[in-house]
């Protein structure tokens, strides 16, 4: 399994200096390659507070403290459920225009986290290579955080 984060710039924001809180807002698409089949997994605008929230959640059940956790998207009635058992990992999809639930995939929860972590890191030191100063805002510090437990759950540190 394979993850890919595609960010969508904001035409007029694109035109202006680069700079860390903005980027976060552009929308991102998720994809995820699974079985020699990419598909688009969720899309978002406000990307940053997805992928926290992803990040959150995955620590979360790592630390037995909920065996599942909600990620609503933004600018749509979606909602992306991730569900922890047996060491399993369901997530499902929720579409509020219409009340229609749907399975999105289910996997090893260490297979899932490892590849959305391989991810996470790829894109976060993407952002330090256009802005040096990205350490001084408190996002991009807490995804480094986040993708540091999370490395050490996968390797078996914690």
């Amino acid at each position: 399994m394979r993850m890919r984060f595609e960010i969508e710039p904001d035409e007029e924001l694109a035109q202006l200096p680069f700079r860390v809180s903005t980027y976060f807002e552009y929308r991102m698409n998720v994809f995820v390659l699974q079985n020699g089949v990419e598909k688009e997994f969720c899309t978002s605008t406000f990307h940053a507070a997805i992928l926290v929230g992803i990040a959150k959640g995955l620590i979360e059940i790592y630390d037995g403290e909920k065996s599942g956790f909600t990620v609503e998207m933004y600018e749509s009635t979606l909602e992306y459920t991730f569900t922890y058992f047996q060491k399993l990992l369901t997530i499902t999809r929720y579409e509020g225009y219409n009340g229609e639930t749907v399975e999105m995939m289910k996997c090893r929860f260490d297979d899932f986290v490892a590849t959305f972590v391989t991810e996470y890191e790829r894109y976060h030191k993407a952002i330090l290579k256009q802005d040096r100063h990205a350490f001084e805002n408190e996002h991009y510090c807490m995804m480094r955080d986040q993708i540091n437990i999370l490395k050490n759950h996968v390797n078996g540190v914690i």
